[in-house]
Formats: structure tokens, sequence, C-alpha cells
């Protein structure tokens, strides 16, 4: 943990260092304060009111300095704090966004969105205590020792005999709640789970009529993870009962035996009332500082899973000296002897496919499900890398060159269509951050978007709720194909991209995306044959194999599969139409 407050902390070197100062200057000025008053109580009791006078000045001045001391002080504590869990976060979702899909899978998404709110929450709030607790309680713990003793020394002995029992008293309180603290984590990750689940798989809990189980489900996690709070908590809380006994114990044998060593000579009525605040002081701080190291395991905790995220090692290696690749324009794709082996499987999930194709051709990848075809669209277009092969694109090894500079070369409608919170006009334009409306305009027409776009009030500025739960399957579907489209990439990979869309819509769709895509590759994976029938070339797949290469016509005649994949969809007339 303080490693990893260590490595951002370095950005803020000056203020850390005033930090420390003003710490000193508002420790010292409060502990000195029952040292100047003990001389003001024993002239109060001798009549002196010259002396004082002269002590109340003094200490009025300390009282100011300590009061801007501590303002100050907070106003840089909160700057500290709050910019270093900014930068923490920030560069924490920098790395998370740089995660291959087999890297997130590691995690886990709702482990990973706790780890970014609740355990980044845990890291900031311990950040602060450190500056405002644990920085300041070891200074008033020595200090208020000190000045005791020096404050009476025949009273030293009932410190002597306080401290021991605090430090047991604090010593069994962290000992009972560190696992209690450190088991929380992964409670709030189980309902962060739950609740993630339960959301995303909603339409399905209602068509089933399964609300009562998925309440009970979220109430056990949720019982779970609040008996455990409560459990330590209530440990928490008897500190404080217990400190109180400690101090009032002390308070009474100070005040027992300070009135004996009064009669004595030994001590004054004002060193005896220092002596309780001091006393006081240094059960605070041990409080103070007890409470912190309470803290410390779960915060020990969110920082090791903070960095376990630092730690995964990326299963996607950027090259050290990339190779550029050429201007888009340049379409060609060639696939050699492939072949994807999950990360500790014993399995490939592909196993040596090879094709290649240049501009103006159509791959269409058809085969059943669980046969690899969306895997294989990851490997080509790198997310994720192949364990054997290669994978060229216009001419390069995409292993050999920058994620980014790849990246401009491919345009890709993933399976499960997303759009993002904003307008229409915004979602196609992330495709092209500078589209003008005339591209969005075009990509939409060709996209067979228009039409309802249109019919909407605000038309392409109409908002799109997050996620794009306001508009139907075949609508995102067809708006992340315009996406896609205004992108002018070299080639264009389209993951089951027209499974929602009617077969007037699609058949209209594929005719103008062949004059669109002419000097680009294009690589089709789709269960509808009807989709794939005029493709350039069909690449057959079962169980991560090619089991079958060709034009629709000769996998008809000569392979068993795609035939019967195409005869459970097409009618006798069609087949032979095709």
């Amino acid at each position: 943990m303080l490693k990893l407050f260590k490595r951002y902390l370095k950005q803020y070197p000056g203020q850390v260092a005033l930090i420390v100062f003003l710490t000193l200057v508002f420790t010292a000025t409060t502990m000195i304060l029952p040292k100047l008053s003990s001389p003001v109580i024993d002239a109060g009791t001798a009549g002196d009111t010259d002396s004082i006078v002269r002590y109340a000045i003094i200490m009025g001045v300390v009282v100011v300095i300590a009061v801007i001391a501590g303002v100050l002080n907070n106003y840089f504590i909160s700057n500290v704090v709050m910019g270093t869990t900014r930068d923490m976060r920030n560069t924490l979702f920098e790395r998370v966004i740089s995660f291959s899909q087999e890297d997130e899978n590691m995690i886990g998404t709702a482990s990973l969105i706790s780890r970014q709110s609740k355990d980044m929450l845990t890291l900031q709030m311990t950040l602060l205590q450190m500056f405002m607790m644990m920085l300041q309680a070891p200074l008033m713990c020595i200090a208020g020792i000190a000045l005791a003793l020096t404050t009476s020394v025949s009273l030293s002995w009932i410190i002597v005999v306080l401290l021991p029992l605090a430090a047991i008293t604090m010593g069994i309180a962290i000992k009972m709640t560190q696992p209690i603290f450190r088991a929380n984590q992964v409670k709030v990750d189980r309902v962060n789970g739950v609740m993630r689940e339960t959301l995303t798989g909603m339409r399905v809990i209602r068509a089933f009529n399964r609300e009562d189980y998925e309440n009970r489900r979220f109430e056990d996690v949720s019982d779970d993870l609040t008996n455990n709070v409560k459990k330590g908590y209530k440990i928490m809380n008897l500190i404080l009962p217990m400190i109180v006994f400690l101090a009032n114990g002390s308070n009474l044998l100070i005040l027992g035996f300070g009135a004996d060593y009064m009669k004595k000579g030994l001590a004054s009525y004002g060193d005896v009332q220092a002596f309780v605040q001091y006393t006081t002081m240094i059960l605070m701080a041990f409080m103070l500082g007890s409470m912190f190291l309470m803290l410390m395991p779960n915060a020990q905790a969110s920082a090791e899973r903070i960095n376990e995220v630092w730690d995964v090692v990326p299963s996607i290696k950027e090259s050290s000296d990339p190779v550029k690749m050429p201007e888009v324009g340049n379409a060609s794709i060639e696939v050699s002897h492939i072949s994807y082996r999950f990360s500790g499987a014993s399995q490939n999930v592909l196993t040596d496919i090879s094709f290649s194709a240049k501009a103006g051709e159509t791959i269409a990848i058809i085969g059943g499900t669980g046969s690899g075809k969306s895997t294989l669209l990851n490997v080509l277009c790198r997310n994720m890398d192949v364990t054997e092969g290669s994978v060229k694109i216009d001419g390069v090894d995409v292993r050999d060159t920058a994620q980014d500079d790849l990246k401009n070369h491919i345009s890709l409608v993933p399976q499960k269509a997303f759009l993002f919170a904003g307008s229409i006009i915004d979602n196609i334009r992330y495709g092209k951050p500078d589209a003008t409306e005339e591209e969005v305009r075009h990509a939409l027409d060709i996209s067979q978007s228009s039409e309802f776009v249109d019919k909407k009030e605000y038309g392409m500025y109409t908002y799109i709720a997050q996620a794009g739960t306001n508009v139907s399957g075949g609508q995102k579907q067809r708006l992340s194909i315009a996406r896609a489209l205004v992108r002018k990439a070299d080639i264009y990979m389209f993951d089951d991209s027209f499974s929602a869309l009617d077969y007037k819509t699609d058949a209209k769709l594929r005719g103008e995306l062949a004059g669109e895509l002419k000097n680009a590759v294009t690589i089709i994976v789709a269960q509808r044959v009807s989709t794939i029938k005029n493709a350039d070339r069909i690449l057959v797949l079962a169980e991560g194999k090619v089991v079958g290469d060709g034009t629709h016509d000769e996998l008809m005649a000569s392979n068993t599969v795609y035939r019967e994949i195409a005869m459970s969809q097409l009618s006798e007339s069609e087949v032979k139409g095709a």
C-alpha cells in the first residue's frame, strides 16, 4: 500500500513537505497549551493578575497559530489526497481499457468495477487518515509523554501503567478486526457480481417470473456483507468506551495521588491539571492510531487488488520497434496457418487456419455455435494474439505494428451491437470523430438507418440512451454498421451483424455494401446462408478447423456440413436458384 501511495505522492513533493511542517506546528502548539495553562492556574490560585494576563496573551497567540496551521494543513491535505486519488483512478482506467478480452476475464468485470469504485474510495479515505491521524498521532503520543514527565515526575508512574494497558487493548482489537475487513472485499465483489448479472439478465428474469428468486439471491449476499461489516464495527465501537474507561481511570489516579503530592509539595494544582490533559491526549493519540491500524488491513487488501490489475501480464505485447503500416488504401489480408489457445487451456480453439484476400473480395465464415467464428475475428483484428502462425494486414504482421496504427486499417462491427449514451450522430462519429454531417448521412443511407432516423423528431441528433436501450435490436445493428462504415478502413469485419435484420433489409444492405466496399476486404461472420452465398470465398468452421473452403456452389456440391446448413435454411428452389 505504501509503495502504491509513494508512486503517486512523488508528484506533490512540495505540498507533502508543507503538510509535514504544518502538522508539526499544529501538534506543537496544541500540546504546549496545557503546559502554558499550568502557571495560569497557579497564578490564579495565588492571585497574580499580571502573570495571568501575560500567559493569556501568549496562549492567545499560540491558539491563533494553531488555527492557521490547522486550516492550511487541512487545505493541503485535501488537495494532495484528492489529486493522488484522481491520478490513481485515471491510470487504473487507462490500464483496464488497454486489456484484451482474455486479460479482462482473468479478473472479471464486476471485480474491476468494484476495484475502480470501492477499493479506490477505501484508499482515498486511508490516505486522508494517514495524513490527518497517523502523522499526528505518534507526534501527540511522544510529545504528550515527554511533556507529562517534565510537568510532574511524581505522577509519571501512572503513564508507565497506562500505556501497556492501552497498547494491549488496541492490539487485541486490531487482531480481531483484520480478517473481518479483509473478507469485506470479496463480499463486495459478490454483491456487485449478482447486481450486474441481474441487471444484464432482467428480461430473462421477468420472462420466467424469477424476481423473487433473484431478490433472495441478492439478499443472501447483501446480508452476508452486512453481517461481516457489522461484526467489524461492533469491535471498533468498543474502542471509544475502552479509551474513556482508561482515561477516567487514569484521571482518578492522577487526582487522587495528585492531591496527596500537592500536600507534600511534590506537585502544584496546575501541574495536576496539565498532567490530566496530557494523559487524555496520549490516550486520544492511541485511539487515533489504533483506529487507523484497524482500517489498514482493509486498505492493504484494496491496494493489493489495485496492484493485481497492474500485475496482469498483457497477453498482447506492443512491439519495441513497431513497423509503420502503409497508408489506408492498400487492402489485403493474409492468414497463414494460425492456431489459438486460451491461456491455461489444453486444446486449441482455432487450429491451422489459412486464407488470403485482396481489395474488393468478400470472405464469409460460417459454422455451428462454438465453432470459433468470433474468436477468429478477434484474432484477425488482434484483440487476441495467435498461438501459432501469423496474420498479415497490408503486408505487415499485426504483432509487429503499433495497436493504434493497426486499428486505423480495420473497422469492426461486433456480434453484440453496442451504442453509447449520446446523440445518433455522436455514436456514428465514434468511428471517425472528424466526420462531417454529409459523411454521417451517407453512412446512415448505406446501412439502411435513414428510414428510421429521419422519422425521429430530432433526426440524427436524437438522444440514444446508455447501451441503446431506446432503439430496437435491428436499429442498433444498423447504427453499429454505420459507425463502422464512416471510418473508411482497409478491412471491414462483420461479426454476425445482420442477425436482427429482416430479410428485405438484409438484402438491401448487402447490395449497398457491395458497391461501398469495393476497394476494401470484407469479412463476414454469419449464421444465414442467404447473407453469405454471394461471397467470393466461404470458410466453413467446425470445432475450430476449416472443414470447407470455396464458393456457395462449390460447397453445395462437395461439402456435407455446408449443405446441411443451407438445406436447413433455404427451400429447394432457393438452393437451386442460388
